[in-house]
């Protein structure tokens, strides 16, 4: 696709990609910078966790099959609203969890708890309709409560404002919320450490990735606070530093590519100039004409020696005082940034 738009490999920045093997394995054939997508990982993350208690997958199944039961019945559903009405609670109907997002499994078991009263005298009234008892609907709210701080994370990184800095940032606050122990755990300890395991095993090289943490450390409202070590910091100082000195490299290169430029065109204004005055010889031109030819060629000589050496001195400071400037002036300035206190993430743009 890229040569078919005629795009060069070098303007491609980073492909966000699935975390699939195909997908892995197309970015490396096509040598280009990828990046999995860090909502596709948290999917997998939060399936592991939901999958990995026996408890918890028979809830989930208990309540899908309530959904579905008035999905597919209008007298149902008609009654459910009803008792609804009477006990004060919202007419809302039951959500059905999909799959392919996490966050419909948490707003079905949201619904269903918002709806248990309603359930349980539906469940009276209906012998054959199955529904959570008691200490499962403890565990329906033990699991709402740690879920929903799970898709505050899953919102922010997938929000139309992301970019790749929040990603740091946004995996440190889930390591915290899964450290976190107490009442809101009980029933659902074993998905809590599955997801522990899953979280650091789907992004442990995160930090070796030098987009990810470059986008964190050059975020004013993150900055280096998020890193998970000081080495990660070394590291993205070591990076910065390469890119500032390739850029040099690259100016200076374009320079002496302007300079040889500059250098052909002087050349072939000469060759043009010395086939006028041959021209002019042949013509029959006055000898007052050819010596004023002369002069003038004399002269255009002159200021084009004058433009080749000036040019020729231009280049001199480019690769020699190029790289160390700028590499004394990055470090400068970025301790001066890392002193300076981060911006609020809510109320202000970090691009701005």
């Amino acid at each position: 696709m890229l040569h078919d738009w005629n795009i060069n490999k070098d303007r491609v920045t980073l492909v966000p990609r699935d975390s699939g093997a195909n997908m892995v394995k197309g970015m490396r054939l096509a040598e280009l910078p990828d990046l999995s997508c860090t909502a596709h990982s948290l999917q997998l993350v939060v399936n592991d966790g939901l999958s990995s208690q026996r408890a918890v997958t028979d809830i989930i199944a208990i309540i899908k099959k309530c959904a579905t039961h008035f999905h597919h019945s209008i007298l149902a559903k008609q009654r459910l609203k009803d008792i609804q009405k009477n006990l004060g609670l919202p007419q809302y109907n039951l959500v059905q969890a999909v799959p392919t997002r996490w966050n419909s499994t948490l707003h079905m078991l949201q619904r269903a708890l918002e709806q248990k009263h309603a359930l349980n005298i539906y469940a009276g009234e209906h012998g054959g309709f199955a529904y959570p008892i008691a200490y499962q609907w403890d565990i329906v709210s033990n699991l709402v409560e740690t879920l929903i701080p799970i898709e505050e994370v899953t919102l922010e990184v997938s929000s139309n404002s992301a970019s790749a800095s929040c990603i740091i940032p946004c995996l440190a606050v889930l390591k915290m919320l899964l450290q976190d122990g107490g009442p809101s755990t009980q029933g659902i300890g074993t998905l809590m450490q599955a997801m522990r395991e899953s979280l650091i095993k789907c992004f442990s090289k995160l930090e070796d990735m030098k987009s990810v943490v470059l986008a964190c450390l050059l975020d004013p409202c993150y900055k280096n606070h998020a890193f998970s070590s000081d080495i990660t910091l070394s590291k993205a100082k070591e990076w910065l530093n390469e890119d500032v000195e390739s850029a040099a490299k690259q100016s200076s290169q374009q320079e002496h590519a302007a300079t040889e430029e500059a250098i052909m065109e002087v050349t072939a204004a000469e060759v043009v100039s010395d086939e006028e005055e041959a021209a002019a010889e042949e013509s029959g031109t006055h000898e007052s004409d050819r010596r004023t030819t002369k002069r003038q060629r004399r002269e255009d000589e002159e200021t084009s020696c004058i433009h080749r050496i000036d040019e020729m001195f231009s280049s001199l400071p480019g690769p020699h005082t190029g790289e160390p400037l700028a590499k004394v002036s990055l470090d400068d300035e970025l301790q001066l940034y890392l002193k300076e206190p981060v911006i609020d993430r809510r109320k202000e743009d970090p691009l701005q």
